[in-house]
This record gives C-alpha cells, sequence and structure tokens, in this order.
C-alpha cells in the first residue's frame, strides 16, 4: 500500500473530524481511494483513466 499521493491527486479531508484523510492507493478504472483512520471513514475521489 502506497501512502503518497502521486501529483495531481489533491489532498481530501474528513467530514466528521477534519482531518486529512490518507491516500491508500488507485483502482484501475482511475478512482483514488482515501482513509480516515480516526472515524473509518472512506472515500473514493475519481482522478481519470490511467
Amino acid at each position: 500500500m502506497d501512502v503518497n499521493r502521486p501529483q495531481g491527486v489533491s489532498p481530501q479531508w474528513c467530514p466528521d473530524c477534519g482531518e486529512e484523510l490518507l491516500f491508500s492507493g488507485t483502482q484501475p478504472a482511475g478512482f483514488a481511494q482515501f482513509f480516515c483512520e480516526h472515524c473509518r471513514y472512506r472515500r473514493d475521489t475519481f482522478i481519470g483513466d490511467e
């Protein structure tokens, strides 16, 4: 698991606690996955086809 965001992928913030979400990787369909370890919140954000 790579926790370093690639260039061009904006940081995301947890709507519950306000902490920056950890980057947890990308899916082949072009989605970046983010996760809050405090709230267990997950967000998938479309970043384009790779």
